[in-house]
């Protein structure tokens, strides 16, 4: 399917307008002729152009620099086609993803991530430590991993369960200097808790849950200094535990699993090179895998 030149102009009227309808009434078209073209257009394009609103329109990236190529003499619209066509199946370029500190850090997220640059050297992995749903469009970012207890904010994004990421009571030796080790879960509630904010809102309730953070550094320094039991992912801290830096806490009894969850904007207009990821990444991940 070939980009229509007249849909590039329904296209370049819409963005100079500021809104489909501007551009409709001041060139007595109908509105919905000319939503239907520049969807027409996105469609042989391969890539949304425009975020549409009720109020108004705003620029996807794609949108922004096909604009700017096509806002030249006509010589340039046909390269500007051709550039951003070559772009939707380019194996380069950026892909941007957002993830959790706890996701990111882990061993088997970072060999997901060796398979992937050796498959394809030239795309640059932009990794971004993001722990809301965001607004994947307006920030130009592919993909995001969430855990399913934050609620994504466009309903309108694919959203894909992946995998389950355990997590576990933990104390410090030093905390154990004046505190003496829970057995039961009636034991547990007189214990100062540490935990994520995923985690939190797992908790049961009654717990005596002394601090929130999302910095799982800041909560293990805590826990070592002997501030408290923490709930913490058993992927990021299997050292410390070997090392006797972490002991386990009820291991037998407590434990909570977050199911992680893929998000992106659309399941169409998807880059090769974003295909490629999501590829990967149910290959690997699925909800028989435990990610602990």
């Amino acid at each position: 399917m070939k980009a229509s030149l007249d849909d590039i102009y329904l296209f370049m009227l819409t963005v100079r307008h500021g809104g489909i309808s501007a551009a409709a009434k001041a060139h007595s078209m109908q509105r919905s002729k000319i939503s239907r073209r520049i969807q027409e257009l996105e469609q042989a394009l391969g890539c949304q152009l425009l975020i549409r609103t009720t109020r108004q329109i705003e620029l996807t990236e794609n949108g922004r620099l096909f604009y700017q190529y096509i806002n030249q003499p006509l010589n340039d619209v046909t390269q500007a086609v051709s550039l951003l066509e070559n772009q939707q199946h380019a194996f380069s370029g950026r892909l941007k993803i957002a993830i959790p500190a706890a996701v990111v850090a882990s061993p088997v997220f970072l060999d997901l991530l060796d398979s992937y640059s050796a498959q394809f050297p030239d795309v640059t992995l932009d990794i971004v430590h993001r722990h809301e749903s965001v607004d994947l469009k307006r920030e130009n970012i592919d993909l995001q991993l969430l855990p399913n207890v934050v609620d994504v904010i466009n309903d309108d994004y694919v959203q894909q369960t992946l995998l389950s990421s355990s997590n576990r009571l933990y104390c410090s030796p030093k905390y154990l200097e004046s505190s003496s080790l829970p057995t039961t879960m009636e034991e547990l509630y007189q214990h100062p808790i540490l935990s994520s904010r995923y985690t939190s809102a797992l908790l049961p309730d009654g717990m005596n849950l002394r601090l929130v953070s999302e910095d799982f550094g800041l909560i293990k320094l805590l826990t070592e200094t002997g501030r408290g039991i923490a709930l913490l992912p058993i992927v990021l801290f299997k050292e410390q535990v070997e090392r006797g830096e972490l002991i386990p806490v009820m291991h037998d009894i407590f434990e909570l699993d977050i199911v992680m969850t893929l998000v992106y904007p659309s399941r169409h207009f998807i880059p090769e090179k974003t295909r490629a990821m999501i590829e990967l990444l149910r290959n690997n991940f699925s909800n028989r895998y435990k990610f602990s």
